[in-house]
């Protein structure tokens, strides 16, 4: 389970909202390739997502907002968007947040008793590291879209 993000022009956000069947099957064209438009947090979603609620922010940057209506299963669920201007705010947001501070401030017998995927290896001091590169370039991946104007799709796959 990888936490996948594309970000998007808001023509093309609206494309992928109305077809997406066919945006679909444009996101698979790119999968290996070197594309600055993806991100991926790895395995780290599910931990990105706990520390980032405890720091007061919207687990919206890891899942999205609103679900792609008619959109399959893209792997967990189908895809989920993000606005322009809710990716904006959300940027806002992690430009806020010291990553090791937040990682930090949850400790791995917490990532454990939430059942927090990956199941495991919490206390090896590499997967803090591990964790703050991760929200690292997470908050590099939304404030480059933010100041493009881009929205976001957003799906674990």
């Amino acid at each position: 389970m990888i936490g996948e993000y594309l970000r998007l022009a808001p023509t093309d956000l609206e494309r992928a909202v109305s077809d997406p069947d066919a945006f679909r099957e444009s996101v698979e064209d790119l999968y290996g390739s070197e594309d600055p438009r993806l991100f991926d947090v790895d395995k780290a979603w599910n931990a990105l997502a706990l520390v980032l609620e405890r720091a007061g922010v919207s687990d919206a940057v890891v899942y999205g907002d609103d679900e792609i209506p008619g959109a399959d299963d893209w792997g967990y669920g189908p895809p989920r968007s993000l606005r322009p201007e809710r990716v904006r705010e959300l940027a806002g947001r992690l430009a806020d947040v010291d990553p090791a501070r937040v990682v930090a401030a949850v400790s791995p017998a917490e990532l454990v008793a939430e059942e927090t995927y990956p199941t495991g290896g919490w206390d090896d001091p590499e997967t803090a590291l591990w964790l703050v590169e991760n929200l690292t370039g997470l908050a590099r991946f939304f404030r480059e879209a933010a100041d493009a104007g881009m929205g976001m799709v957003v799906w674990i796959g």
